[in-house]
């Protein structure tokens, strides 16, 4: 972990939140009694989403590791 700079930390983390985001989308899907709260929270996880998505392909612009996975899976 030593080797990590700080934009791949970063990466790692908006990827963790990202992912956190969808997980509360699912619970709040499964026992929100308010369709606004579900409604609010998929805006909010697609919004992290693709800044995580712009922040990737920003960080592989230096790394060709990030760039390779990057370009593999969403193919651009």
């Amino acid at each position: 972990m030593n080797s990590i700079n700080t934009n791949e930390k970063k990466l790692i983390a908006a990827w963790l939140f990202c992912v956190l985001c969808w997980g509360n989308l699912a619970l709040l899907m499964l026992f929100s009694p308010l369709p606004i709260l579900e409604v609010t929270s998929l805006c909010f996880a697609v919004v992290v989403t693709q800044i995580t998505i712009y922040l990737t392909k920003k960080v592989g612009e230096s790394n060709p590791v990030v760039a390779s996975v990057y370009k593999s899976l969403l193919g651009d």
